[in-house]
């Protein structure tokens, strides 16, 4: 299987790979709890970067960055955060540098909840100011909770079941399952985003049946989101990376 992430090639691969499009992934440092990497997120948003790059073609994924949106996770040990501005204007920065490459459609894919709205406001500035077509994928528990509802559940949990399931199947010297426990789920689907403390919700820091996590989940979900997401990309690919009437639901 040929690799496409940039950190892993050569410049005569790179220069023989037609590619017209780049990943960004976007990850985290943050405690996952005992069983968990701190890169957990890192983790995620590469391989997911990864399988959508392999299945749509011509396409490059970045070197992923480890630092997240993550002040409300600080209160845990080891977690590492920057500012949301700060991430803003470091994906505008590697944004700028692919535009000397040729390279101007770029999909910011974020594996950690508290990136999306930084990595949005990117996409934006870069859309209106720099003339790069821009798209953003979040949320991968939600949606593949969706896509696999009834066959497999995809818990919304931090460090919980579906967590551990994706790192198992993409980094699995990185788990230690023996030390995975059976918590309560973290509170979800409230109308309303309250930001604070995630000690004040969940205060040891990790939610959840991560026992009952399974490599085999973790490539159904990958799996999943591919068959939801490279279709919605290929046609973007079709369109010239524009908006426009052809995203409208049948």
């Amino acid at each position: 299987m040929n690799d496409v992430r940039l950190g892993r090639l050569t410049g005569h691969a790179v220069a023989g790979g037609r590619y017209d499009k780049a990943i960004l992934p976007l990850g985290a440092t943050e405690y996952h709890g005992p069983h968990l990497p701190y890169g957990t997120d890192t983790i995620a948003a590469e391989a997911l970067a990864a399988a959508f790059a392999r299945e749509l073609g011509q396409t490059l994924v970045l070197p992923p960055m480890p630092y997240g949106v993550s002040h409300h996770h600080l209160p845990f040990p080891w977690t590492l955060s920057v500012r949301p501005d700060t991430l803003s204007l470091v994906v505008r920065d590697v944004a700028d540098s692919l535009l000397g490459n040729g390279i101007a459609k770029l999909l910011i894919l974020s594996a950690h909840d508290g990136n999306a709205p930084a990595a949005q406001v990117a996409a934006r500035h870069l859309s209106q100011d720099h003339h790069i077509s821009v798209a953003v994928f979040s949320g991968w528990q939600r949606k593949s909770q969706a896509a696999l509802a009834g066959r497999h559940r995809i818990d919304l949990d931090h460090a919980g079941q579906s967590e551990t399931s994706l790192t198992l199947y993409a980094a699995p010297e990185t788990v230690r399952l023996d030390l995975a426990s059976m918590e309560a789920n973290e509170p979800s689907g409230l109308a309303i985003d309250v930001v604070g403390s995630f000690a004040d919700v969940v205060p040891r820091g990790y939610s959840g049946a991560a026992a009952s996590g399974t490599r085999e989940e973790g490539e159904a979900i990958v799996a999943a989101l591919v068959r939801l997401v490279v279709p919605h990309l290929r046609l973007l690919d079709a369109h010239g990376w524009k908006a426009g009437a052809w995203m409208r639901q049948p």
